[in-house]
């Protein structure tokens, strides 16, 4: 059982010591951008970081099949801290995964944004063009403008 135990608070300190550092690296992370050039670094980041944390998502499955075979092994002891202790890490691996998936939402929106605004500013800025050369036709006629 010692033996076993060891093994279990091992990989919970593994796991716990790359969560941290997982968490904190996001919250290290700045809000979407403004300019295209943000965006796109942050989109490759984000892309890096998500396959990262994907990546050790077998670890967080052996650590509960771990925890799974001692629940089962030593039945008749206590076994709710480890059952507790693996449901921690189990949501704090979740809720990083989906903190990640929503900063992605946030900025695949931040990028359509961006997108549609370029878009909007074309065509306010064709519009100006137009009514600018209809102003200036007005202006060297004056009689365009009853006609108009």
């Amino acid at each position: 059982m010692l033996g076993d135990s060891q093994r279990y608070e091992a990989r919970r300190r593994d796991a716990d010591a790359w969560l941290t550092r997982m968490e904190t690296r996001l919250a290290s992370m700045t809000a979407p951008g403004h300019t295209a050039d943000v965006l796109e670094m942050q989109l490759r980041e984000q892309k890096s970081f998500h396959a990262e944390v994907h990546q050790y998502k077998h670890q967080i499955e052996l650590f509960g099949q771990l925890t799974q075979r001692l629940i089962a092994v030593y039945r008749n002891d206590d076994t709710t801290r480890i059952k507790r202790a693996t449901e921690a890490i189990n949501h704090r691996y979740n809720e990083l995964n989906n903190s990640i998936v929503a900063r992605g939402k946030a900025l695949h929106s931040a990028v359509s944004s961006l997108q549609n605004f370029d878009r909007s500013l074309e065509n306010f800025v064709a519009w100006l063009s137009e009514a600018e050369s209809l102003l200036d036709a007005a202006e060297r006629d004056p009689h365009l403008l009853k006609v108009i």
